[in-house]
């Protein structure tokens, strides 16, 4: 019967990612509601389980290890005043506004350090894809908005694994490190011969079966009915998810020297959480610093910054 939901996960996942699409969404946006519909939320189909666990594992750490081996060192030096300014005020500022925000609505330290954590990365995905659009992807422009994501997610990933294993929930497995693993991984993959046969054989594995599952279980996690009373919050959380990613990427880009509609388009191309978020988050539930229900709250706001990025990006990309 598990591999039967699993499948049936997977099927409506991809589905649900197409649909996105098509109505100009994230896929992933199309996932995680897929998520969301066939859970506890609506349809009560779908529970999370033993099977889907260990998929979704597998789908992070293919995730994790195509972003590795797409992060290009070389291109990255290029730029590294401009993106190391970028990435550093683009995780400040989150880091500072939203444990501050959270300790203010009444929620734990601890949940409130890691909400700083969770919006300070950067999903690059969605921004890749616009830049791709819009014939961006080999300019400065796409250079820079790269290694500071590339940057940002770095740091977060050291930042949440130190902060599960010293302040979580104290027991740190193998799951919590597994991002870092991979990501670091990925990067010296890089330098094999055949490391694009791998990138490619993952990515195909990864997006017909891996990462409809994760994104997909995420959304499973998700409990619409116990939001009623949460949704001023969530607004909060999603406008400050924008502006505080926004405002402190548009600030390193200007200290870098960095002109004012460079630094708008950069700060516009780094909004986006997406899946890196996600992956931040499933380690904060996994090390017990947050629960199913607080997942719900953070899982909403990177859906809607994730929706809303590309409607920001697309106008200021234009303008460069």
């Amino acid at each position: 019967m598990e591999y039967l939901l699993l499948l049936l996960l997977v099927i409506v996942t991809i589905i649900f990612g197409k649909i996105g699409t098509r109505f100009g969404l994230s896929e992933v946006v199309g996932q995680l509601l897929s998520g969301i519909f066939l859970g506890a939320s609506f349809l009560n189909v779908v529970h999370p389980n033993d099977l889907i666990h260990l998929v979704s594992e597998i789908g992070i750490f293919l995730l994790m290890l195509n972003s590795g081996l797409e992060s290009d060192l070389k291109e990255m030096k290029k730029y590294i005043k401009a993106s190391s300014f970028i990435a550093c005020m683009g995780v400040l500022l989150p880091v500072i506004v939203f444990p501050i925000t959270f300790l203010l609505l009444r929620y734990s330290i601890q949940v409130s350090i890691f909400s700083g954590i969770v919006f300070s990365a950067t999903s690059i995905s969605i921004t890749l894809a616009v830049l791709a659009e819009q014939k961006k992807l080999a300019t400065p422009l796409g250079s820079i908005i790269l290694s500071a994501a590339v940057l940002d997610d770095v740091i977060a990933l050291i930042a949440v694994t130190l902060f599960s294993m010293f302040i979580g929930g104290g027991n740190l497995g193998f799951s919590d490190l597994l991002p870092l693993f991979a990501f670091a991984l990925g990067i010296l993959l890089r330098k094999v011969d055949f490391s694009e046969n791998i990138g490619y054989i993952g990515t195909k594995f990864g997006n017909w079966f891996f990462y409809p599952a994760f994104f997909g279980s995420i959304g499973l996690e998700v409990a619409v009915q116990g939001l009623n009373n949460k949704l001023v919050a969530i607004l909060i959380f999603s406008v400050l998810a924008i502006i505080t990613k926004f405002y402190g990427s548009y600030i390193g880009a200007r200290v870098s020297g960095l002109s004012v509609n460079m630094s708008n388009a950069i700060g516009s191309g780094m909004i986006s959480r997406g899946e890196m978020a996600l992956v931040i988050i499933q380690i904060g539930i996994s090390s017990q610093i947050i629960n199913d229900d607080t997942s719900s709250e953070f899982i909403v706001a990177v859906i809607i910054s994730t929706i809303i990025a590309p409607i920001i990006m697309k106008p200021l990309f234009k303008k460069v």
